[in-house]
């Protein structure tokens, strides 16, 4: 069943989902959509010059643990495949910033940070989330607060994560250079945990979204 998220901070189909439901899924009035805001729900549409819903059924919601994924800027493409599958992995935020072996150095354009937005909107629905996950822009790592249990998945690491809480966390992951020695030294100062993904090297675009996979626990 079509999925649709609402805008945050009103109750109406954005202008977009309004044309899928009308020209590209050809929907007629009556017809089911799942809704989700706050909630999902499987609603009814009602079509008319705008496009407006009628709520049927609640949905449960899906318990999961909080992933943060903070990402050193990769390149422009590289960045959509993280935002893509860590969305679908079930990440509740993105953090981009740029690191010292960063290619990139500049945070995406505006036009950009619609780009990747949408990207995890259309994601969510094709996971069948009832949320999208935020994604955010710092300038710099010092502007992170660590959580409680925050992993640096790092290549010069050994350490196997075995870890099947409950408890937020937060996943570090370096761009296409990895994590410069002061990083690296600056992070396990502050409490960041030194974790390795195994023995094989994944890139910068998909070390994250197996380090969530290996992390996330649905409740």
């Amino acid at each position: 069943m079509q999925r649709y998220f609402i805008p945050s901070g009103t109750t109406s189909l954005s202008k977009s989902d309004q044309h899928h439901i009308k020209h590209v899924m050809r929907m007629k009035s009556h017809d089911h959509v799942i809704i989700c805001n706050d909630a999902c729900y499987i609603s009814e549409v009602i079509i008319a010059d705008e496009v407006s819903y009628k709520h049927i059924k609640a949905l449960p919601k899906i318990h999961k643990r909080q992933v943060v994924l903070v990402q050193g800027l990769p390149k422009h493409p590289k960045v959509e495949t993280t935002i893509k599958y860590a969305t679908m992995a079930g990440v509740d935020k993105i953090i981009l910033l740029p690191l010292k072996y960063s290619i990139v150095k500049e945070l995406p354009s505006d036009q950009k940070q619609l780009r990747y937005q949408m990207i995890a909107k259309e994601a969510a629905e094709l996971s069948h989330r009832d949320d999208i996950p935020e994604i955010k822009f710092l300038s710099k790592l010092d502007d992170i607060k660590l959580y409680d249990k925050t992993y640096l998945f790092d290549e010069l690491s050994k350490q196997i994560i075995k870890d099947d809480t409950s408890d937020p966390v937060m996943i570090i992951i370096g761009p296409e250079g990895g994590i410069h020695q002061d990083e690296r030294d600056d992070l396990i100062s502050k409490g960041a945990l030194s974790a390795s993904l195994g023995p094989l090297i994944y890139s910068s675009e998909i070390a994250g979204v197996l380090a969530i996979q290996t992390l996330m626990t649905f409740l």
